[in-house]
């Protein structure tokens, strides 16, 4: 396992979907499949290499599928969403409302409409990428502090990177330092959120090269409904007596990684 202390430099706006152009919502964490994106393309970076994002079908840069990043939540649980609101263009395709001079039209789509946005504020996050390859697991501590845009909105660096440590396989009663999947939650007082793993093409845990411009071997995404919960719950856990990784979590993000 590698821990890692992800600080933010600005708002950040984690985008929840599904979606609406007019409320965009942010989840209360880095997410697991974005954490890959930010990693993979530091290593690009750390090369002096910065891959462009087309705006129509565009390629995936993630970690390989050999590496399972967990998200990055809040030091502590402190953090704080502020929402933005603001009277925006109902329709994009026009460009009166730019114009230093305005002359009141007949049907110049001049409709304005609330828009709301919301953004993370927290001061710093703490994330776990785990892998039983521990030679690739390494490669990622070259990152610190190392930085680029992150999620839908905002800036961050790697501040510090702790191991790689040696996890054990216990079933025992402690509070989860990640999520926990949608049939781990039954019965517990949860928030859930939906949330979304990788669909690997065959062959792609071949492929394992970090600094390699190549883009990632992935079809799309699978959904699934993850949630954070309050207190202990009884499970199989990941641990090495101080962070406590549930099993049931990696297991459903691993499920991306074969031919399923």
């Amino acid at each position: 396992m590698l821990e890692l202390i992800i600080k933010p430099t600005s708002g950040l706006t984690f985008r929840r979907m599904p979606s609406s152009i007019l409320h965009i919502s942010t989840y209360p964490f880095l997410p697991p499949t974005t954490m890959s994106g930010f990693l993979r393309r530091l290593k690009l970076l750390e090369t002096g290499y910065l891959p462009e994002t087309a705006v129509k079908d565009p390629n995936y840069y993630t970690l390989p599928s050999q590496l399972c990043p967990l998200g990055a939540y809040p030091v502590n649980g402190k953090f704080s969403v502020h929402t933005t609101r603001r009277q925006g263009p109902k329709a994009f395709n026009h460009n009166a409302f730019s114009k230093l001079l305005r002359y009141r039209l007949k049907n110049d789509k001049r409709n304005y409409q609330l828009h709301t946005w919301e953004y993370l504020f927290v001061e710093q996050l703490i994330g776990y990428v785990v892998s039983e390859d521990v030679e690739l697991l390494s490669q990622l501590k070259t990152v610190e502090n190392f930085g680029c845009k992150i999620g839908k909105e905002g800036y961050a660096f790697v501040e510090e990177i702790c191991g790689p440590t040696e996890l054990s396989l216990k079933q025992i009663e402690a509070e989860p330092d990640t999520l926990l999947p949608g049939t781990a939650l039954v019965g517990q007082p949860c928030e859930a959120f939906p949330m979304y793993r990788y669909a690997w093409r065959v062959g792609a845990s071949e492929r394992t090269n970090l600094e390699n411009p190549e883009p990632s071997s992935i079809n799309g995404f699978v959904p699934f409904v993850a949630g954070q919960i309050h207190g202990t719950i009884k499970l199989e856990y990941y641990t090495n007596g101080i962070v406590h990784l549930p099993k049931p979590f990696i297991d459903e993000l691993l499920k991306g990684a074969t031919s399923d």
